[in-house]
């Protein structure tokens, strides 16, 4: 017997609904080495949920899998049922229904799944159990099979923290408690760019600790996976962030994919809202597009789209459109896994410290193999959200590595290039924000500078520089909602309001109030909010002299002040810069796009994180 997946129990009660549904006759009850669901006659147990679904469409086109079935631990008389739901259909099919007596939690019950899971009827099935005596209990459960591993699995797990010794802690403490995962060959990699973590708190023969430079999240994950490589035991690697929270069958699910996969494909894990546990925030995204409103994508190629963005998974209904494939370009890696083949033939990821390291490494991925990217339902995570968190200089890597990654794909012209990016500066001048204004112009140029950035400059001064250049602009400050005298929005979920066609006219001719005399600015401030699905505009900042700004899960306030010389001269720097720079574009593209071989090389990364100094 093979177990694919298991049946879980939540860790997370404000996320119970993505494990379970109860009747007025069943609870849930917690021991200290086990939990179990105890019901009364009628009380009705159901799996109709995000993690204990099966995804039948998904195993059945990628795997080799046949004949599965469910194990069950009861304990009294229950009749059992076997749902299945489709992408987009309202109504449930009852597929399998049986009565079983006197069960015994030492003995499994046995429900084989139709044969149908491979056909074109498949979609997700779930169990329902109804208990028929007076009292009973559910205590375990799983999906099983009596096949063969078509291949063996060995999985190094890397995780790059930084100053985030909590996280790591805790989630390494999930891994190793999973007695299911103690039966795998896997071992954690834990690359501490911060250092500040010592090797006797990970004494486990399972858990590597490795010190590193403060070289971004993308040297920290090379790092590991340069070290995994070396015991060359791995047939596969799993990129896993630090501060995440982690539902470690995640995890287990991985082996027995890869164990029948048909094929070769890296694994996307979903992400759920931290701050709203219930709430999918993407399963896998598109790079280069961005919605239009509308639903429908529209080109841009400095932003990316998550596929089933906010999707409420308490409603199960919206759980079958996890049945639909949008064939995403990225999976981000706060849960990434992929194959030992695929390093082999494409490389390790760019040195771009941070942003967009992933984009790029599954692009690679893709183009090369034809491989799918594949956010398989049921393996996800929690992480903070995007929204709740802006520092500045992460717009100077955005900007940078954006403009790298369409260099190694030829895929971005120079004019498109300034349009896009002269849009993002005007709004960032139009809010004041000149230290994000900052960042672009230097992300530009930096690029400009061509691979040899890379080659000649040292991450951590390069990094240090760019975060002092981002706190250069005093207007600007990051402060407590206690500490202004303005009250924040009442409404979080406001829209965004129309405004005349003049209004946004004369913004643009004045660089929104930065050429009009003092007389016609007003000394209200302007007040933005900015939350998970909506992103208020700058024509309120019109005429005002400061902006406050608002985002949803962060305490703290953005406060920005206009300052003529400071937004007009940023404005005139970049007119110099793109005159300048449409004269060398088309070389600097080609050298980005013949150095990747070198940038992703064992040999460039070794003297990048300085391996033969740490050794000596």
């Amino acid at each position: 017997m093979n177990i694919i997946s298991r049946i879980q129990f939540t860790n997370t009660p404000d996320a119970s609904d993505l494990y379970m549904k109860y009747s007025e006759g069943a609870s849930l009850k917690f021991c200290e080495e086990y939990a179990e669901i105890t019901l009364t006659k009628n009380g009705v147990l159901s799996f109709n949920t995000y993690f204990n679904s099966f995804y039948e469409t998904f195993y059945a086109k990628y795997t080799e899998l046949e004949s599965l079935y469910y194990l069950l631990k009861l304990e009294g008389d229950f009749q059992v049922s076997l749902y299945r739901e489709h992408y987009e259909q309202e109504n449930r099919e009852l597929i399998h229904k049986e009565n079983f007596e006197n069960c015994q939690l030492q003995e499994q019950i046995k429900i084989l799944l139709p044969d149908s899971w491979r056909s074109e009827d498949a979609g997700r099935v779930y169990l329902e159990i109804m208990c028929l005596s007076e009292r009973g209990s559910f205590a375990e459960g799983c999906i099983a099979t009596a096949q063969n591993p078509v291949r063996e699995v060995s999985l190094g797990i890397i995780s790059c923290t930084f100053k985030k010794e909590a996280y790591i802690k805790k989630t390494v403490d999930a891994i190793l408690k999973d007695d299911f995962l103690q039966d795998k060959k896997l071992k954690i990699f834990v690359v501490d760019n911060g250092k500040t973590l010592n090797k006797d708190e990970f004494p486990e023969q399972q858990v590597e600790l490795i010190l590193n430079r403060n070289v971004g999240g993308s040297g920290g994950f090379t790092r590991g996976l340069i070290q995994a490589l070396q015991e060359d035991v791995f047939t596969h690697f799993l990129f896993m962030d630090d501060d995440i929270l982690l539902e470690t069958e995640s995890i287990y699910r991985l082996f027995p994919l890869y164990e029948y996969a048909k094929q070769d494909f890296a694994v996307a894990g979903s992400m759920f809202d931290l701050y709203k546990k219930h709430i999918l925030y993407e399963a896998g995204a598109l790079y280069a597009k961005c919605f239009d409103g509308d639903g429908d994508y529209m080109y841009n190629p400095f932003t990316i789209a998550p596929l089933k963005n906010n999707l409420n998974l308490e409603n199960t209904a919206n759980t079958n459109l996890l049945l639909s494939e949008e064939n995403p370009d990225y999976g981000a890696f706060w849960f990434f896994a992929f194959s030992r083949k695929a390093v082999d033939e494409i490389g390790l990821p760019m040195p771009f410290f941070i942003k967009l390291d992933d984009i790029d490494f599954s692009l690679r991925i893709k183009e090369h193999f034809g491989s799918p990217i594949v956010p398989f339902p049921g393996i996800a995570v929690w992480h903070e959200p995007f929204y709740g968190k802006n520092p500045v200089w992460d717009n100077y890597y955005i900007i940078r590595n954006h403009l790298i990654t369409h260099s190694m794909r030829n895929s971005l012209n120079y004019m498109d290039a300034v349009k896009f990016l002269t849009k993002s500066l005007l709004h960032k001048l139009f809010i004041f924000d000149y230290n994000s204004a900052e960042m672009l112009l230097k992300g530009f140029e930096d690029y400009m500078k061509g691979p040899l950035l890379m080659e000649s400059s040292d991450p951590e001064m390069l990094h240090a520089s760019i975060v002092g250049l981002s706190k250069s602009h005093k207007s600007q400050s990051i402060q407590s909602n206690s500490l202004l005298k303005s009250e924040p929005p009442n409404n979080s979920g406001a829209k965004k309001t129309k405004d005349p066609a003049f209004k946004k006219l004369l913004g643009l001719l004045t660089l929104n109030g930065h050429l009009l005399p003092s007389f016609l600015l007003s000394k209200d401030d302007a007040i933005l909010w900015i939350t998970s699905d909506n992103m208020e505009w700058w024509p309120k900042v019109f005429t005002k002299k400061r902006v406050l700004i608002f985002r949803e899960g962060n305490n703290s306030i953005s406060q920005n002040e206009m300052s003529r010389p400071v937004g007009i001269g940023i404005f005139i720097k970049w007119l110099q810069i793109i005159l300048k720079g449409g004269i060398r574009w088309s070389s600097v593209s080609s050298e980005w796009r013949n150095a990747v071989k070198l940038l992703t090389s064992t040999e460039f990364w070794t003297k990048y994180l300085k391996l033969n100094e740490q050794s000596s």
